[in-house]
């Protein structure tokens, strides 16, 4: 009896090993794919990351051009009303 128990349960842990190795092989290669799309993202988040670094530069560049320009046409405007700068402006 106990021969027969024995046998019973070695061919048990077989079966449940055979079906175990066998999902394995699916849970390998879905971790793989995984794995590889993970990589991916990580790539695309980089990247996205020095772009927004580089539009953030042009973007303060940008700031920077505007208020340049912003003082000039000031200064323009200032030339046209026939005043020099730093010299106030007459009253009347």
């Amino acid at each position: 009896m106990r021969q027969i128990r024995r046998a019973m349960a070695i061919s048990l842990l077989l079966t449940v090993g055979l079906l175990v190795a066998g999902c394995g092989q699916e849970l390998k290669k879905e971790n793989d794919q995984l794995k590889t799309q993970v990589a991916s993202l990580q790539k695309e988040n980089a990247d996205i990351k020095t772009e927004m670094m580089t539009l953030k530069g042009e973007n303060e560049a940008m700031k920077k051009e505007l208020d340049e320009m912003k003082q000039h046409m000031a200064q323009m405007q200032m030339q046209m009303k026939g005043v020099k700068p730093g010299k106030p402006a007459k009253k009347k």
